[in-house]
């Protein structure tokens, strides 16, 4: 166990070190030689490293008490869109340095090595199965809505928000961009009303990662966006099924009460220990406009609203208007676009729906 330990904190260690050198810099030899050395010391047949349920699991074995080298490793795979990396036996130095190398980056997806594989890993009814880097759309579309409906339903003062989690799903997000253009084959229906709040979350998330993509945002700040994306209408949980559900428009009470919404969400999330500090902001300013109007409004001052928020109330909107609503005729995305141009500079950055338009359009033609 404990060369295992050894072996992760020297790999996350030679991760580190590659991205604040250059590539050809010889501490980043040194490590890759290190980590080559200690993974001939622990693996069996492989040596696999997986993300379960927020922990790293080496050879099988939890590390629960991995340290701040194995929370750095966890963080960084989830950020590159993988849960699991296995080293098979015949591998070489240089696949060791080329993928220390490729790890160090979050522009990029994973790369493919004959003895180095990763992918991800999914745990469901006690079924696990696990994927070599290819995306399954249902996959995306299904199991990922499960996901945001079970970290929904853990969504409590007396909880803690399953951070890890979001980052899992924000990953495969930007996984699946990689393999598929069309943005709209990753945008799911509405099933059932119950399932809307869930749905629109993800189909949000993805509109806006969509959007932040195209306009060359990468790395932290776009998990980010994914993340707050994904928390923007959990102040909704705190308002009655009934009334969420209701099929015609709310009454002028149950209308205040829903404008609440952005507050609630704001409040809950501002609370929350090492959640991105995007979330409470976008929570709170995503049904605000563009030209200082809509809701909730600041105290004081003019100040406009976030770029990234600015983001989600399109995605928002976009969302909304091609879902299946039971007292809404159904939208064709032209339409959409139409509208959203017409409301352009009052209710949304101009810049912001003219390049979602464009790239949308440009995403679908083929």
């Amino acid at each position: 166990m404990e060369k295992i330990r050894q072996f992760i904190n020297i790999l996350t260690i030679a991760i580190s070190n590659c991205s604040l050198y250059s590539n050809d810099h010889e501490l980043v030899d040194e490590y890759a030689k290190k980590v080559m050395s200690l993974i001939q010391e622990v693996m069996e047949d492989t040596l696999e490293i997986m993300v379960i349920e927020g922990d790293l699991i080496v050879n099988k074995i939890p590390l629960r008490d991995a340290g701040l080298h194995g929370v750095k490793l966890l963080r960084r795979m989830q950020r590159k869109g993988i849960t699991r990396i296995a080293f098979s036996q015949g591998v070489t130095l240089s696949e060791v340095r080329e993928f220390i190398v490729d790890m160090s980056r979050f522009d990029s997806p994973p790369k493919t090595y004959h003895h180095i594989r990763t992918g991800t890993v999914d745990i469901h009814l006690d079924e696990r199965k696990t994927r070599e880097m290819g995306v399954d759309l249902d996959y995306i579309t299904h199991e990922q809505i499960q996901k945001v409906k079970e970290i929904y339903y853990g969504i409590s003062p007396f909880k803690r928000l399953q951070i890890a989690g979001l980052e899992e799903i924000v990953s495969s997000f930007i996984l699946a961009f990689h393999r598929e253009a069309n943005i709209l084959k990753l945008l799911t229906p509405v099933r059932s009303q119950d399932e809307y709040i869930y749905t629109h979350a993800t189909n949000v998330a993805v509109l806006s990662m969509f959007q932040a993509e195209s306009l060359g945002i990468k790395g932290k700040l776009l998990h980010d966006i994914g993340i707050s994306a994904l928390l923007h209408d959990v102040g909704k949980l705190v308002i009655s099924r009934e009334m969420l559900n209701r099929p015609t428009p709310a009454y002028t009470e149950e209308a205040t009460k829903m404008k609440q919404h952005p507050i609630y969400g704001a409040v809950y999330l501002s609370k929350i220990e090492g959640l991105t500090r995007l979330a409470p902001i976008v929570a709170f300013e995503h049904h605000m406009r563009y030209d200082g109007t809509g809701y909730p409004r600041y105290s004081s001052g003019k100040r406009g609203q976030h770029p990234c928020s600015q983001m989600v109330a399109i995605a928002d909107f976009f969302d909304t208007l091609r879902s299946i609503r039971l007292y809404q005729r159904k939208w064709e995305i032209k339409d959409i676009l139409a509208v959203m141009k017409m409301n352009a500079g009052r209710d949304f950055n101009p810049s912001l729906v003219d390049n979602f338009a464009r790239t949308l359009l440009l995403a679908t033609s083929g």
